[in-house]
């Protein structure tokens, strides 16, 4: 496959045909994460039943009797477990499912099937750099939440002085610097995403160390020529990703209200076997475009290396 900077929409395009052609063997690789998921998806599924038992009522009895009293499925100890074990289950798993996608995209690259087990057989090879650099990002995520918090607080102890000499004057303070804050911190959320996933990819791919990974990751991302674009790619993916996940979410609910735990947790496997490695064969071609619009073809000999081949 032709390496070559690609626009907005080829990027989209060419990640729906390398999806398409290649979809067995990419949902395979997710079916790692995708299956273990379904089964405790099934027993919390069975635990909030009640609560959409109650909805039900409620929607389909408007005013005919006393609200019934909803239930709170974390009372349940169990159902507080389970959750944990999922979000610990999707956290561990999902970096490798992740990176074992992008080796998949890199094999295309060079002409060389996606293969489930040279995929895996690549990443398990830097199994401990990932989980370091998933701490790093962690303690990334929560640096950027903890400056946000107090952005906020010192605007709001800003208000309340200023309050005491005029109150109009310490609203419109309040109003103007909640938008700049808001304006300012939202949208990096998205192309520190993408920075992050970079990150991770550069890890496996380029095999770099973990500071360094993370640091190629921001590089890449937030500089003149690429932040907006990162940010219109995050926010257009996003999109994609939320509508095909909204028809599934209403099937799943169907199946809540008619009693049907087995059949939710099927259509929700189903929902993150399919619409899971769409969103990373986009994510890992813009990866590459990006690598192709920086470092033009000196990534040539790293994708030869994944694909398992000798640079010609």
């Amino acid at each position: 496959m032709e390496l070559r900077p690609l626009g907005f929409g080829e990027i989209f395009d060419r990640a729906v045909t390398l999806y398409i052609r290649n979809f067995i063997p990419f949902a395979a690789i997710v079916m790692v994460l995708v299956l273990p998921l379904a089964i405790l998806q099934y027993y919390l599924d069975r635990a909030a039943q009640p609560q959409f038992d109650a909805i039900l009522k409620i929607l389909t009895h408007p005013g005919h009797t006393a609200p019934p009293n909803i239930p709170n499925m974390y009372e349940s100890p169990a159902t507080i477990v389970l959750m944990v074990v999922t979000v610990l289950l999707v956290y561990l798993i999902w970096p490798f499912s992740l990176n074992a996608v992008a080796v998949g995209v890199a094999r295309l690259y060079r002409n060389r099937p996606v293969d489930f087990r040279a995929c895996y057989q690549v990443v398990l090879q830097r199994w401990s750099q990932i989980l370091a650099l998933m701490l790093v990002e962690l303690l990334v995520v929560v640096g950027w939440y903890v400056a946000a918090i107090l952005v906020i607080v010192a605007v709001f102890f800003v208000v309340a002085a200023l309050s005491a000499a005029s109150a109009a004057f310490a609203f419109w303070f309040g109003f103007i610097g909640f938008v700049i804050v808001f304006v300012a911190m939202v949208p990096l959320l998205a192309p520190l995403f993408v920075a992050l996933t970079f990150a991770m990819y550069a890890t496996v791919i380029e095999e770099s160390p973990v500071i360094a990974s993370l640091l190629q990751g921001f590089a890449r991302v937030f500089n003149r020529g690429e932040f907006w674009r990162a940010l219109l790619f995050a926010i257009a993916t996003g999109a994609v990703v939320a509508g095909a996940s909204t028809a599934f979410s209403v099937l799943g609910m169907l199946a809540a209200f008619a009693h049907l735990p087995s059949v939710e947790a099927i259509i929700e496997s189903l929902s993150r076997a399919v619409i899971g490695p769409f969103g990373v064969v986009l994510l890992a071609i813009y990866y590459f475009d990006v690598r192709i619009r920086r470092e033009g073809f000196d990534l040539e000999s790293s994708l030869e290396r994944l694909a398992g081949a000798q640079p010609s």
